[in-house]
């Protein structure tokens, strides 16, 4: 019976000292948090190289339609908001904090632990050890190990044995395995942060909810609802454009492939924006006059924030991040291009707005999309050498789209004042059909006067076949040699010439050629027509100019500088056929409203990170030069002496522990 106890009882003990279970073992092991570590590390880097929450657009010119699904899809482009990443989180924050459980108790013990019980054989197999034979007795021995010890920063414990030897045991920088502890529990405390500050509250609604993104661009109140966000959402970054004299109670945080409206628990008003700008007209500095209100406060809070130098509320902090056009009012002079007498009328709209015009071609829409004041380019390298200055302000521009019945746009940039290229100037707008493309210019000269009414005067000349032919008439009298069935062809000619060139240019007139005059006279007659069009169309110029009252010899000759314009001129009305529809916007006059661009921020994690990495510091500064060293002295009788073993242990053998170890065998031997 009592063998059958005997053999039960070390099966209970082992069952009480069983190791831990296997997902215990893996979830605690060095080899995954390295894993962990570094699969975050990575992260880190895809975050800091590839720009994150950028428009969909930009990832597709850069990537290409394959690539950029293949990035979507691993939810690179937010790569701090994606899933795997906070699942990477999780893990580590379970896999530091089992290690922390598991292993605090042998830290706690190892801390308290002198280590004097070991025996002789033990201490003769520390790195560093000696024995010698001392004078003095065990009990002075004794007192003189435990003072040595002392002094130099030992905490002493002693052992007596019972073969009357004694162990003097030292522990110095028992607050080196402190700094592992926080060092482990400051990457708890730092995932914890992180996590908080995480779109945790987002993935969430998500899955157990009806949270989807709002992609159409409409006013706020047409916003879908399950694109809205309550003050309930405990982390976000978001941006809000408030014009000068408004005020906002909202946020648009950028989501997916569109965006969701965050509810903020205060309202923002901006009572004043300001620009500082460079000589040069580049921006130096902007900055806002903000106002919060909150029913936490009965006075509202004024603050003024410029870049770097934002407002922190509760675990808010409001950014100065951009600026841009509050909806500026513009004026426009609107052209129609295809007008047989000159033809302008007045359009009073602003930036942001739409407006309708209809014309023989058709009804139209025009989105005016932005006002710039300042358009800073840099200067070609003569203009530089004789200016002094590398940069030039071409003047306020406008961006507005013209869209017709079909829904397909042409993008414009117009420039309000002439610049000048070359010693002329001219009235600069670019045309483009596809945001992908660079703007395609067209240059309008500008008169004597610096303004655009005599191409206008001109272009109305040249879309009035009928009026042109009475010039002709006037400029190149009938011969006397030549009917009139031959005269009236010949006029005929220079209308059809000249129509050809207004629909396609120089261009048009070639192609005409190629496709109705046999290939052996083409050449021929190319230089015939070009030669009656130059003719027609200098014709029609120097009617403008008798209008205009500029003086010319008998000869009707123009002066170079006319001649000049003339060439200019030419260009551009053969370059209209591809300005798309049939009218040009003139921009005449503006009032600036600018706009505050605020990045605003709720991360009631971020103080939580910041007491993570300053315990990690700490616990980085005692790992690193907080040694924990351990010294022995073993006395014992022996043959009628007092030996003495000396015996030392530090947790990191450095180049100068040999030699401290010395120094102290010297002082016990002095």
């Amino acid at each position: 019976m009592s063998n059958v106890n005997a053999t039960a009882q070390p099966k209970s003990n082992q069952k009480l000292v069983k190791k831990p279970g296997l997902w215990v073992e893996f979830l605690g092991s060095m080899n995954l948090a390295i894993t962990l570590l570094v699969m975050l590390a990575i992260a880190s880097v895809i975050g800091t190289v590839l720009q994150q929450d950028q428009v969909v657009q930009d990832y597709i010119l850069k990537f290409g339609p394959f690539w950029y699904e293949v990035y979507l899809s691993l939810n690179l482009y937010e790569v701090y908001l994606a899933g795997w990443f906070m699942l990477v989180l999780l893990f580590l924050l379970v896999s530091t904090s089992v290690c922390v459980t598991r292993n605090t108790p042998v830290f706690v013990k190892e801390m308290k632990q002198y280590s004097e019980k070991l025996s002789l054989t033990a201490l003769k197999h520390q790195p560093n050890n000696t024995t010698y034979t001392a004078a003095y007795s065990i009990a002075e021995q004794q007192s003189f190990a435990e003072a040595m010890l002392k002094a130099e920063g030992y905490k002493t414990r002693i052992n007596q044995r019972s073969d009357g030897s004694v162990t003097v045991a030292g522990l110095k920088g028992h607050w080196n395995r402190v700094g592992y502890f926080f060092s482990h529990v400051s990457i708890i405390i730092i995932v914890i942060g992180a996590l908080m500050d995480s779109n945790a509250y987002l993935r969430f609604n998500e899955i157990f909810g009806d949270l989807e993104a709002e992609t159409r661009s409409v006013p706020l109140d047409e916003v879908k609802t399950n694109a809205w966000l309550t003050p309930v959402n405990f982390s976000y970054r978001g941006n809000v454009n408030i014009r000068e004299g408004r005020s906002a109670d909202v946020l648009f945080l950028p989501h997916r492939q569109g965006y969701l409206v965050q509810q903020l628990p205060f309202r923002i008003e901006v009572e004043a924006f300001r620009v500082d700008y460079y000589d040069n007209g580049m921006p130096k500095s902007y900055e806002s006059d903000i106002v919060l209100y909150s029913q936490d406060h009965e006075e509202p809070i004024r603050e003024t924030i410029a870049v770097n130098y934002p407002l922190y509320y509760k675990n808010f902090a409001i950014y100065q991040a951009s600026y841009g056009d509050g909806g500026s009012l513009v004026n426009f002079n609107i052209h129609a291009l295809n007008a047989p007498i000159p033809s302008k009328t007045v359009l009073e709209s602003a930036i942001n707005r739409q407006e309708y015009i209809n014309t023989p071609e058709g009804r139209f829409r025009i989105e005016f999309d932005d006002f710039q004041l300042y358009n800073i380019v840099p200067r070609d390298e003569e203009e530089a050498a004789i200016t002094g200055r590398k940069m030039k302000n071409n003047g306020p521009t406008v961006l507005y789209r013209v869209r017709n019945e079909q829904g397909i746009a042409m993008e414009y940039e117009h420039y309000m004042i002439p610049n000048e290229q070359e010693g002329r100037w001219f009235y600069m707008t670019g045309v483009r059909s596809d945001v992908r493309d660079d703007f395609r210019y067209l240059f309008v000269p500008a008169d004597d006067k610096r303004s655009m009414e005599r191409f206008f005067n001109m272009l109305a000349l040249i879309n009035n076949p009928n009026n042109a032919a009475v010039i002709w008439r006037e400029a190149f009298p009938k011969p006397l040699e030549m009917d009139e069935r031959d005269y009236s062809m010949h006029i005929q000619l220079m209308q059809q010439l000249t129509q050809l060139y207004r629909r396609g240019g120089f261009d048009g007139i070639s192609r005409f050629i190629e496709e109705n005059v046999p290939f052996d006279d083409q050449e021929a007659v190319a230089s015939f027509y070009f030669g009656q069009l130059a003719n027609a169309l200098q014709s029609l110029y120097i009617h403008l100019l008798e209008q205009e009252g500029v003086t010319m010899n008998a000869n009707q000759d123009i002066s170079d500088a006319h001649q000049v314009w003339f060439e200019d001129a030419l260009t551009a009305v053969g370059a209209l056929h591809r300005f798309g529809p049939p009218v040009f916007l003139q921009l005449t006059d503006f009032t600036l409203i600018q706009s505050s661009g605020l990045q605003i921020t709720k991360s009631p994690g971020k103080n939580v990170v910041y007491i993570g990495s300053f315990l990690l510091i700490i616990g980085i500064f005692f790992m690193f030069y907080v040694r924990q060293r351990r010294f022995w002295v073993h006395i014992r009788p022996h043959e009628g002496h007092t030996e003495v073993t000396l015996a030392s242990k530090d947790n990191r053998k450095l180049p100068e522990t040999d030699a401290e170890f010395e120094a102290m065998v010297n002082k016990f031997k002095a």
